[in-house]
């Protein structure tokens, strides 16, 4: 058991690393930074002195290898377009991100596994048929097709909710939420189903062959006795 943990830490290290080195040559070798960092009114002698200040005239994996230090000691660096630290503007996203988090896997956890138990036991009537084709289709849409086609219904098409933001929030200490307010509420609907809508048809697939054999009739492999 130890060397599993031990081997699976290893390889999720081994996968940060190359995305990180990915990302990071994708972003060093897309264009110059500086260039949105100033205006160009900025002088050749400005650009130069920002650009040493920053470390972009060091070699690549001097940069890379900077990058990774500083990101496990929890410092990204600064916003080149926002000219704010990294980690005060992921503070800032946690709180909406982690309650959207959670409304998305209550509701796929919530529809998925009564879904699943019900197509395990009824497998063969139309109602099951019918799930497992839109299930069918929740797993192949992706997530972005999802996300416009509820923007053009609800908030184009219906003008029900929102097609962005997060609505009025409350703050509570250094948390800012948007639980306890009803367009904070309103704001959650479109963005949670989204996201819950691939892991509910793949959480109702998974409980659905599972509740089938565990409720299939047992045969008795022992003689039938002698009349």
């Amino acid at each position: 058991m130890v060397s599993y943990v031990i081997r699976r830490l290893f390889q999720a290290i081994l996968v940060m690393l190359v995305v990180a080195f990915v990302s990071f040559s994708m972003f060093t070798y897309a264009g110059d930074p500086v260039n949105n960092m100033v205006g160009q009114e900025a002088s050749r002698a400005d650009r130069e002195a920002l650009r040493e200040r920053l470390g972009l005239n060091d070699p690549f994996m001097v940069q890379f290898g900077r990058f990774v230090g500083r990101a496990v000691q929890g410092e990204f660096g600064i916003s080149y377009q926002m000219q704010r630290p990294v980690e005060d503007l992921i503070s800032e996203r946690m709180p909406a991100t982690l309650e959207l988090v959670f409304v998305s896997a209550v509701l796929a956890l919530a529809t998925g596994i009564p879904l699943g138990v019900y197509c395990g036991i009824h497998r063969h009537s139309w109602v099951s048929r019918a799930l497992l084709t839109v299930s069918l289709i929740g797993v192949s849409l992706p997530t972005f097709v999802i996300g416009i086609f509820l923007i053009y219904l609800f908030a184009v098409h219906l003008g029900w909710l929102s097609s962005f933001g997060r609505g009025q929030t409350v703050q509570l200490g250094w948390w800012s939420t948007g639980f306890l307010t009803p367009s904070g509420l309103l704001a959650l609907i479109m963005p949670s189903i989204t996201l819950s809508l691939f892991q509910t048809t793949l959480i109702m697939r998974l409980v659905r062959p599972r509740c089938w054999r565990s409720c299939a009739p047992t045969t008795s492999s022992s003689p039938a006795p002698a009349a």
